[in-house]
């Protein structure tokens, strides 16, 4: 290989981690508004579901409890956490996003959803980290398929109506939550 090759290949590699770094790693992300486009995976998810309907699931929680989306509609909005205990950007936003869950739970609903990980390690992950909202085993990856979910520290946000209002990609902030309490007023 020539002086010049490595060069540009060594350009490539940087631009590309320099993208992903900007994108996942930075501070706020906007909400980013499905509009329909996640219908497609909604309806391969649940066939009975409208185009903007969140998909429905039932999994069962780190203490014990079945949680079904659908038991918090017309009760209060959700933000669906998808996770894994590897992951470095959950490990850094999930305790945030835990302590806002404590000022703003009684207006919304947080559920983290692990990504196919063994109960022990996710159960020692969430304990270590204090995260007080319930916790979710996705163990066979099938809610983060319905999602359309492609890769960890992502977030939905499902009105109190049922419907997805948008999602949130890498970090999520005071104002994501504020906003999705404030459209399903």
């Amino acid at each position: 290989m020539n002086k010049n090759t490595l060069l540009i290949g060594g350009a490539v590699i940087v631009a590309i981690l320099l993208i992903f770094v900007g994108r996942f790693i930075g501070g706020d992300v906007p909400i980013q508004n499905t509009g329909g486009h996640g219908a497609q995976a909604t309806a391969a998810f649940l066939d009975n579901q409208s185009a903007d309907s969140a998909p429905d699931f039932s999994l069962n929680s780190l203490d014990g409890r079945t949680i079904k989306l659908s038991d918090y509609k017309g009760e209060k909005p959700v933000i669906l956490d998808f996770f894994a205990t590897w992951c470095p950007n959950c490990q850094r936003d999930m305790p945030k996003l835990s302590r806002m869950y404590e000022q703003y739970k009684d207006q919304v609903e947080v559920i983290g959803v692990n990504l196919r990980e063994q109960e022990g390690k996710v159960r020692s992950f969430i304990d270590s980290k204090g995260i007080v909202f319930p916790v979710v085993l996705d163990s066979a990856g099938q809610v983060a398929r319905g999602y359309g979910v492609q890769y960890t520290n992502y977030h939905v946000l499902i009105g109190k109506d049922g419907n997805i209002v948008g999602t949130v990609p890498g970090d999520i902030s005071e104002s994501h939550i504020l906003s999705l309490i404030d459209s399903s007023r």
